[in-house]
């Protein structure tokens, strides 16, 4: 029994901990992907307005393309 209940911690930690990972857009700021969809659906229409309300974009520019693409949706 106590096996089953460390798999289940196990599997509900891991899941926890890649769903933050892959939600991560900058991995130089930490911007989410979550983060920047709420910018865009509170009026961000351009790459200026989410750099400046979260600093992505600012550091070493691989995450651009991934939020123009977001943006263009």
């Amino acid at each position: 029994m106590t096996a089953y209940f460390s798999w289940l911690y196990l599997s509900i930690f891991m899941t926890n901990t890649t769903q933050v990972k892959n939600d991560v857009i900058c991995d130089c700021t930490g911007t989410t992907r979550t983060k920047v969809q709420q910018l865009i659906d509170d009026g961000a229409n351009d790459l200026d307005q989410i750099a400046d309300a979260t600093g992505a974009c600012t550091g070493c520019g691989s995450c651009d393309i991934l939020i123009l693409e977001m943006l263009e949706d």
